[in-house]
C-alpha cells in the first residue's frame, strides 16, 4: 500500500471523516523476519502467531474493533474501526483497568485500583491520568505502537541485534464508506492466497477470514448461526440499520465473496462467471473491477478509498484539491 509519507498522521487519521482505517507495517528491507523462528530455535516465538494474538488481545484494551487482518512473512495488515464514543463512556476505573493490561501505570493508579484511600490532590492526579489514558485508548497510533514496539524488542533480543525491526512508521488509509470497507477487507483477507502461500481460506493462517470461517463452521454444527469471533467486528447483514460497531454484510455472504474471489485469483480468471456473489451488486460494486482490485488494490489507492461522492466530500473536508485513486473509484464503485 503506497502512501505519501509527507502527510501528517493527524491528516491521515481524522475521526470526523471516518472511523475505519486500513493500516500496514513492513519489516526492514521487506525481509521475511516474521516467519516462525521457533522452528529452528524452540526458545524463540512464532512471530506471526504473536502478532495475531496481540491484535486480538488489544481489542480487549482499546476502544477499537478489528474488521480484518492478515499477518504475512514480512508485513501485516489490519483494518481498524475506532469507537471514541465507547471510551468517552468508560469510567476512570475501567480506563485505568484497561491501561494496566498493557502498562504498569503509576504508583497512584495502582493504589487506586487496589481501593486504597487517596488524598484530594492524589485523586485529582489519578483522574488526570485516566483522562490522558482515555485519549490513547481510541488512538490508532497507540494501538499500532502496542504491536510494533513489543515485537521489535522481543525479536531484536532473540536475534541478538540492534536497530530498526520495522521499515518505517505504519501506513494508514481512510476507508470512507461500506464499499471501500468491503473491498479492503477482501483484499486483506486474500493476502496468503494472492502470495501463493495458501490455496484456500481454510488454510490461510493468521488471517481474520480463517477465524471467521472456523467460527461459522462451528456455529452451523451446533445450530448457532449468529455465533462469530468475539474479537472481530460483527458481520450483521443489516444494510440500512447497521449498528456503529457492526459491518452490514452477512457472515455467509462475506465468506462466499472471499472464497469466490480467491478461486478466481488461483485460476487466473480475467472475467466473472454466473456464480458471482450477489453481495457485489447489493453494494453497487463492479464484479470485474472488484476482481482486478483484489489483485492490484495496493497500487490503486493511497490516502483514502471510497465512492466518488465519498472522496469528493473527504477532499472538501480535508481542504485538498486532488488525491490518487479517483479514476479507479469511479469504475469500481459505480
Amino acid at each position: 500500500m503506497n502512501m505519501i509519507m509527507a502527510v501528517k498522521r493527524s491528516a491521515q487519521i481524522d475521526l470526523t471523516l471516518t472511523t475505519k482505517f486500513h493500516c500496514c507495517t513492513r519489516a526492514v528491507r521487506k525481509a521475511f523476519i516474521l516467519d516462525d523462528q521457533s522452528k529452528d530455535a524452540p526458545d524463540k516465538i512464532d512471530r506471526r502467531k504473536w502478532i495475531e494474538d496481540r491484535i486480538l488481545f488489544l481489542t480487549t484494551v482499546f476502544a477499537i474493533d478489528v474488521c480484518a487482518y492478515a499477518v504475512m512473512s514480512n508485513h501485516y495488515h489490519v483494518i481498524l474501526d475506532v469507537h471514541k464514543k465507547h471510551s468517552d463512556e468508560w469510567t476512570p476505573m475501567e480506563i485505568i483497568t484497561r491501561w494496566h493490561k498493557i502498562y504498569k501505570g503509576t504508583e497512584l493508579s495502582r493504589s487506586y485500583l487496589k481501593g486504597k484511600n487517596l488524598s484530594g490532590i492524589e485523586s485529582e492526579l489519578v483522574l488526570e491520568f485516566a483522562e490522558n489514558c482515555r485519549k490513547k485508548l481510541h488512538d490508532i497510533s497507540w494501538f499500532m505502537r502496542n504491536i510494533n514496539e513489543p515485537l521489535a524488542r522481543i525479536a531484536n533480543k532473540e536475534d541478538d541485534c540492534k536497530g530498526r525491526f520495522w521499515e518505517s512508521r505504519f501506513k494508514s488509509q481512510a476507508l470512507l464508506d461500506e464499499q471501500a470497507l468491503l473491498t479492503c477487507m477482501a483484499y486483506v483477507d486474500l493476502n496468503p492466497i494472492r502470495a501463493n502461500m495458501s490455496k484456500t481460506i481454510q488454510k490461510s493462517e493468521f488471517t481474520s477470514i480463517k477465524k471467521r470461517y472456523e467460527k461459522a463452521k462451528q456455529a452451523s454444527n451446533i445450530n448457532h448461526a449468529n455465533q462469530q469471533p468475539k474479537e472481530l467486528s460483527k458481520l450483521t447483514g443489516n444494510y440500512s440499520t447497521a449498528k456503529i460497531n457492526d459491518i452490514p454484510i452477512k457472515v455467509s455472504a462475506y465468506i462466499e465473496l472471499v472464497q469466490w474471489t480467491g478461486k478466481q485469483l488461483r485460476d487466473n480468471k480475467a472475467s466473472i462467471n454466473k456464480q458471482t456473489p450477489s453481495v457485489l451488486n447489493e453494494f453497487n460494486i463492479s464484479p470485474d473491477e472488484f476482481l482486478y482490485s483484489a489483485q492490484n488494490y495496493g497500487k490503486q489507492f493511497h490516502r483514502m478509498v471510497g465512492s466518488i461522492k465519498s472522496i469528493f466530500n473527504a477532499m472538501k473536508h480535508c481542504e485538498i484539491n486532488k488525491t490518487a485513486g479517483m479514476k479507479k473509484a469511479k469504475s469500481l464503485f459505480g
